[in-house]
């Protein structure tokens, strides 16, 4: 070739040899504080797409831009000092690695000889694990540790852009998707409720998975209110997800640490989140909860109820209550409603709202759950040998037992030890505890029914059930929740509200429940507007069944 047998003559052999190197082999010269490259060869410099020629008629040298004359232009003078130099660099499609050589006669640098490697398929293969490293492979959203890294980059280094607060969304319950339909159902929720976050994240929001079904979001400056946004995920997280031809209802528990709050480590804003977040959980889920230092030692005494709870169990310290759901025309008991009490030894009374949700992140609501239904069957049964006229017995369901596949049997197996008469036996289910898996509950209700057993939907209005569902229900009654009715009088729109509830009710041939009545007044509106029963101090608070009793045999 012109460019090799003009500059090193006689040197064929040699010429061909480095023609047929893997890489890119070069000479550089600096003249007038320009670079020109003297000497081009190398099966590289074809897939580079270089010219053929470097060389212009009269024997001038051309110059010519190897992708890094002015890019790394420091690089290449540190080079004409004398030094060795290595650096890697990009060009259009490729990662090459290029050395510096130079060649020195009479203390003085004439020329610099390079060798430039492709290293693309290792960079990419770097790159690669780089990015298994610092993100989850199901979403591939970053994980753990990148958040970690690039909360780092960020707080510790003084940015003006730091964030605002650290968000933790974690779903609730979605280990009732994967006991029913398996692992790999679930990880199709997660992967789509991913795909949800990034949709609403705002770019300089990024969002990470934590771990299991947990998400992170740090929310930068954009964000003006963040419970208003906090609130925007918990929606898209309700939309419904339909997986091999089965609905889906998931709800989600926000905590929030704000970056106001001083922090010695990174770790703390994100264990500050942790603790808001199940704090939330705790708290029955489907919520937003947000972080403070008061919070934190409640949430060290909730912790401290787990144990208690497992001895409360063991140790028959649990009880039975009966709220007496009467007639709202005749005012005569109609059926009970059983609720659990806890008298603990030293803290005294526990409110159900408090220890049943961390039963149910223990593992523990579905043998205090059996008992509840085993003790309200052989109440009914000791009521009904004292001669009272039997009245319907209503049983509280959590979402964890509805979702378990044992669920219908242990009913079945309850009623026949005890001698119930499933026709009076009412299971009370949660309008959201229903929706997280359709069409196995619509299954489940049907059987439950076909042994005489009533449904009703409980605290009605505070879930997010769409009216096609509600229809196919095959429940008896529904509950109004007590929220509405304490608010008849207080908040504008609740009366209307009572009202369209009561008449959805009765559209679907439902019998309809009001719960929380407190009041003569209350009454009077329910009455009149055709409300069939009521629940609520007015007529009696939730009693010991021996009172109960006596109630019973005061109507005979």
């Amino acid at each position: 070739m012109p460019l090799e047998t003009n500059m090193y003559p006689g040197n064929n052999d040699l010429l061909r040899m480095l023609q047929h190197n893997m890489n890119l082999i070069f000479v550089l010269r600096r003249q007038k504080g320009q670079f020109y490259c003297s000497f081009l060869t190398g099966k590289l410099k074809e897939q580079l797409g270089l010219p053929e020629n470097i060389t212009a008629s009269g024997g001038d040298i051309k110059e010519l831009d190897l992708g890094f004359c002015s890019l790394h232009r420091s690089k290449l003078t540190q080079a004409f000092t004398g030094k060795e130099i290595t650096f890697r660099h990009h060009f259009h499609q490729y990662y090459l690695f290029t050395m510096l050589s130079p060649v020195i006669e009479n203390d003085e640098v004439i020329e610099v000889v390079g060798t430039t490697i492709d290293i693309t398929s290792f960079e990419k293969s770097e790159q690669q694990i780089e990015f298994m490293t610092t993100h989850d492979t199901l979403t591939k959203l970053p994980n753990r540790q990148r958040l970690l890294e690039d909360l780092d980059k960020i707080i510790h280094n003084n940015r003006k852009d730091k964030p605002k607060a650290i968000m933790i969304c974690d779903l609730d319950r979605l280990k009732n998707v994967n006991d029913t339909l398996g692992q790999f159902a679930g990880d199709q929720v997660i992967t789509l409720i991913a795909d949800r976050l990034k949709g609403i994240a705002l770019e300089m929001c990024p969002v990470y998975r934590l771990g299991g079904d947990e998400f992170v979001i740090v929310i930068n400056q954009q964000v003006s209110d963040i419970k208003v946004f906090a609130e925007q995920i918990l929606q898209i997280i309700r939309q419904p997800i339909i997986i091999s031809n089965h609905d889906f209802y998931m709800t989600g528990t926000i905590g929030i640490s704000y970056m106001s709050e001083n922090a010695c480590k990174t770790e703390d804003y994100i264990n500050r989140a942790s603790v808001a977040v199940h704090y939330g959980k705790l708290q029955g889920g489907n919520r937003i909860s947000e972080y403070t230092n008061q919070m934190s030692e409640q949430y060290n005494e909730l912790i401290l109820l787990e144990s208690d709870i497992r001895k409360a169990f063991k140790f028959n310290e649990f009880t039975l209550s009966y709220q007496p759901k009467v007639d709202v025309h005749t005012n005569e008991i109609v059926g009970v409603e059983a609720l659990i009490r806890w008298e603990h030894g030293k803290k005294g009374k526990i409110p159900p709202s408090l220890f049943i949700p961390i039963a149910e992140e223990i593992g523990m609501i579905d043998q205090i759950g059996e008992w509840v239904l085993r003790e309200a069957c052989k109440q009914f049964v000791r009521w009904k040998e004292s001669g009272t006229s039997p009245v319907m017995v209503a049983v509280n369901i959590s979402a964890v037992e509805l979702q378990q596949p044992d669920f219908l049997q242990r009913v079945k197996q309850v009623i026949k030890e005890t001698g119930m008469d499933p026709n009076y036996l009412e299971i009370e289910i949660t309008e959201n505890s229903v929706m997280q898996n359709t069409e196995e509950c619509i299954a489940m209700m049907n059987e439950l029914r076909a042994m005489g057993v009533s449904l009703s939907i409980d605290d009605f209005g505070t879930g997010y059930s769409s009216m096609g569902y509600l229809q196919k229900f095959p429940i008896n009654y529904l509950k109004i929740d007590q929220s509405f009715i304490k608010e008849l009088f207080e908040e504008s729109g609740s009366a209307e509200i009572i009202k369209a509830m009561i008449q959805l009710g009765h559209t679907f041939g439902l019998k309809v429940v009001a719960e929380g009545v407190e009041g003569e007044q209350i009454l009077s509106f329910i009455r009149n507007q055709k409300c069939d029963y009521y629940q609520g101090y007015f007529y009696s608070k939730p009693v010991e069944a021996d009172l109960i009793e006596e109630k019973l045999l005061a109507c005979l």
